[in-house]
């Protein structure tokens, strides 16, 4: 087995379409950390303090005018008013003070972010590393050296949810380094809401965690479908037509779809996302075990049904 597995992961290695993955989230890594350096800047804490000041008395005075403007057309705060009154008396936006530095919980936004984006490109990679073994019959090849379809199943499962999670750790990581200097050079004072390191460690664990399990989600539905198109084909269709179908008209019914659990997990928050009634460690649960019964089923199928 650890023979099968050493020879999926140079074959991963060796994939175009993982260096090309590789490539294009180095470039977006380096890309985030210029545009993050380049459009914060440093700000006295003091000079902050004084615009917050400007901006709520600019504010109250907003406010003030908007309730003198809508009593003159008769019309009280909170009643229903014809649009022509709204757009006379309603500001568009009120004043808020401007703080161009880069905070802490940015860092912890972006990471979240990509996190969602690397499980994407997950399962883009799980379907295209089993997938073309059947497109291109290099699976019936390798059936030919060794015939044990299960110990061949679980070599490239295992080899493809390994070099894609370290390759989800190691980007995160990255991405968190690309934007050190900005938060180093133009970061704010840290205040009692800001996250901490160990919550943004946890926000790359989990990031990490949950491209494996997509990618594994890939796997299965390119070997129970035979290709990469049926798998994202599949795989899309279900999470942008289906769950959002479902989860727009079935409210209760969000805590047992992927996206809403997807949701819960990568925000770290219990009920997360509108999602009710489900944690964060429910949702890791679940993710876990839809992953590990798609790839049972998929195991199954690999079996028993003819290859060639």
């Amino acid at each position: 087995m650890n023979a099968l597995v050493i020879a999926e992961l140079r074959r991963i290695a060796a994939r175009r379409a993982v260096r090309l993955a590789v490539l294009l989230v180095a470039i977006g890594i380096a890309a985030g950390g210029v545009i993050a350096f380049a459009t914060t800047s440093s700000l006295p804490q003091a000079t902050y303090e004084q615009r917050v000041r400007v901006a709520d008395a600019k504010r109250e005075a907003q406010l003030a005018n908007m309730k003198t403007c809508l009593a003159s057309h008769g019309v009280e705060v909170g009643q229903d008013y014809p649009r022509a009154v709204a757009q006379a008396c309603i500001p568009q936006h009120l004043a808020k003070a401007h703080d161009p530095r880069f905070q802490r919980f940015q860092l912890a936004g972006v990471l979240k972010g990509s996190g969602g984006v690397l499980a994407i490109l997950g399962l883009a990679l799980g379907a295209t590393l089993l997938g073309a073994e059947f497109a291109s019959r290099g699976m019936t090849t390798l059936l030919t050296y060794e015939p044990r379809r299960l110990r061949v199943f679980g070599a490239k499962v295992t080899a493809g949810l390994i070099a894609v999670a370290a390759f989800a750790f190691v980007s995160l990581v990255a991405l968190a380094l690309a934007l050190l200097p900005a938060m180093l050079a133009h970061g704010a004072p840290l205040s009692s809401s800001d996250p901490s390191f160990a919550t943004i460690a946890g926000v790359i664990g989990r990031g990490t965690l949950l491209v494996t399990l997509i990618t594994g989600i890939g796997m299965a539905i390119a070997t129970v479908g035979r290709g990469t198109a049926a798998a994202l084909g599949a795989g899309f269709a279900y999470l942008v037509v289906l769950e959002n179908i479902l989860g727009s008209f079935l409210a209760s019914f969000r805590p047992w779809l992927l996206l809403g659990n997807i949701i819960v997990f990568v925000s770290g928050q219990d009920g997360g996302g509108d999602v009710s009634g489900r944690s964060v460690l429910g949702a890791g649960i679940f993710l876990t075990l839809v992953t590990a019964g798609l790839l049972a089923i998929a195991a199954t199928s690999f079996r028993q049904r003819d290859i060639a």
